[in-house]
């Protein structure tokens, strides 16, 4: 009697996630080159069509990560993190009974070695005004200075 009220109470339940990398509410010194979560059982992947996504958002809210691979009961998407900040794992799985399950959840990155914004170089720029063009200026003085020359080694 046992036997049969546990085949039916597990044939009904869904799919729960069981682990996540990032995890949840965590805080990460390296930037994480994938985002993977874990369930309980496999998803359900019909054919070639994968009903399955994962996806990972920044501060602003701009997609960081690539499509979504499954493999049995673990999905994972590429992500390209190259800053400190607060990040969001939202993911929609479909369970093999056909349930579908919606979350999010946020960690954050805290790297010594974030790559900031660009930085803006200062460009020096020489007035236009000048009577004679630096590069002109630096080819009369090149060719003064090979006259000179000559001029020296004929004495």
């Amino acid at each position: 009697m046992l036997f049969v009220y546990f085949l039916a109470s597990s044939a009904g339940a869904h799919s729960t996630l069981v682990s996540s990398f990032p995890s949840a509410n965590s805080t990460v010194v390296d930037f994480p080159m994938e985002v993977m979560l874990t369930f309980n059982e496999e998803l359900l992947k019909v054919g070639q069509e994968n009903p399955n996504k994962v996806e990972v958002f920044d501060e602003s809210g701009a997609l960081v990560s690539g499509g979504s691979v499954l493999s049995g009961a673990s999905i994972a998407a590429p992500v390209g993190i190259n800053g400190n900040g607060a990040y969001t794992v939202k993911y929609r799985v479909v369970s093999k009974d056909g349930h579908v399950i919606e979350d999010s959840y946020d960690f954050q990155v805290q790297s010594p070695i974030a790559i900031s914004a660009p930085i803006k170089e200062e460009v020096v720029s020489i007035p236009s005004s000048s009577p004679i063009p630096i590069t002109s200026a630096l080819v009369l003085a090149l060719v003064i200075g090979l006259i000179t020359l000559i001029k020296s080694l004929w004495k």
